[in-house]
């Protein structure tokens, strides 16, 4: 807190005014009570506030659950007749046959004045 108080200065007359009006009562029931005019609204928003995620996440995890809904016995019949059968030696040599296309390594052109990096 700085070297002046937080508090401002106030007449009898405003300060008569002040603690009619509703912010003035508020604050002297929230210096008799503090848990009732301020724990508890907080502890209301925060279980409000609860309830509403509580449906928010309900709908995503509903529109996720159909998204990876189980496969039919159907469905999973197709799966097996499209799948390719693999074999490990066949996807071996085609990888090794990889290098044997048509292309050449070629040097790329550097720009006027650019040094070639040769060691």
């Amino acid at each position: 807190m700085g070297a002046f108080g937080a508090k401002t200065f106030r007449s009898k007359s405003q300060q008569l005014k002040h603690e009619k009006s509703f912010i003035g009562k508020y604050q002297s029931q929230l210096k008799k009570r503090p848990f009732i005019f301020l724990g508890l609204p907080f502890f209301g928003l925060v279980l409000y506030g609860n309830y509403i995620l509580e449906d928010l996440l309900k709908v995503k995890f509903e529109r996720a659950d159909r998204r990876a809904q189980e496969f039919s016995e159907h469905d999973l019949e197709k799966l097996t007749k499209q799948r390719r059968k693999v074999d490990i030696k066949e996807e071996y040599y085609k990888l090794q046959g990889l290098g044997e296309q048509d292309w050449e390594p070629v040097r790329v052109k550097r720009f006027k004045g650019e040094s070639e990096n040769v060691w």
